[in-house]
């Protein structure tokens, strides 16, 4: 029996060791809660201060990460603008992704937190980055970089704040793609609707005998047409009319003055 109370104990300390494995007092840091699923593990810390902050990985953490963590939190936490409400980090394929959660984040008169509602990330692979969106006017401006220190971040968020749109000109080239797109897309729009206008201009000013009865002009008149007068511009509706019987093209005197009317402004005097 005392052997079985042995093993059981055994197997709760072992199940346990992987967020327990971590010497995290000597670090100075107090385990208040373990939690571990089939995906991944947690521990919930305390630092010096009685500050929480969340720690999540697959396996096993190094000694070495736990010391970063260590570190981060109190360099992080250590801001003159911004506080931190909530702290998690992540530690993923050699590197430590952070979430922060400030509880305020004021600099030079801008509250950045109805900016931020996602929080801010950065990423620590041997240097310390960020990576987040601020949204400001339903503009969704990505906020990247190294980190060098609070300073320069908060005066790239305050410039993407002030001016959401000056600052995806001069940083983002998506932004450029998008609007490149969108021009397209309104010039493809507006060609076609070009195109479907002169048609329509034709068909109705095509009228046959005593006024009534349109037909609509072939498009391959109309290329035709195009083509001549790109050769050779002087070119008038006679002209026009015999070259295209010679090329087996029939067109009246009267349709072609409609094209040179609405592609080249030549009306029939």
């Amino acid at each position: 029996m005392r052997n079985k109370i042995i093993l059981i104990l055994l197997l709760v300390i072992l199940g346990s060791s992987g967020a327990m494995s971590m010497d995290w007092n000597g670090l100075g840091l107090t385990v208040a809660e373990n939690n571990e699923s089939e995906s991944e593990k947690s521990v919930l810390l305390k630092d010096d201060k009685g500050r929480e902050l969340k720690v999540r990985f697959y396996d096993e953490l190094d000694e070495k990460w736990g010391k970063v963590i260590k570190s981060l939190n109190s360099e992080l936490r250590d801001w003159k603008w911004m506080k931190v409400d909530k702290i998690e980090f992540f530690q993923n394929n050699g590197a430590l992704e952070i979430l922060i959660i400030p509880s305020s984040f004021t600099y030079k008169g801008t509250n950045f937190l109805p900016y931020i509602p996602g929080g801010l990330v950065f990423i620590y692979d041997y240097n310390l980055n960020y990576n987040f969106r601020l949204n400001k006017d339903n503009f969704f401006v990505r906020i990247n970089d190294r980190f060098i220190n609070e300073v320069s971040l908060c005066e790239r968020m305050k410039e993407a704040a002030d001016d959401p749109i000056s600052y995806l000109k001069k940083r983002e080239p998506e932004y450029f793609l998008q609007k490149l797109t969108e021009l397209e897309n309104s010039f493809a729009e507006l060609k076609a609707s070009h195109a479907k206008l002169q048609d329509s201009v034709m068909y109705y000013e095509n009228s046959g005998f005593l006024g009534f009865g349109n037909t609509q002009i072939s498009r391959t008149t109309v290329k035709k047409v195009i083509e001549l007068k790109k050769d050779k511009p002087n070119l008038k509706a006679p002209e026009i009319v015999k070259t295209l019987e010679k090329q087996k093209v029939t067109a009246t005197e009267k349709e072609v003055n409609l094209i040179l009317n609405i592609f080249y402004g030549e009306f029939k005097k």
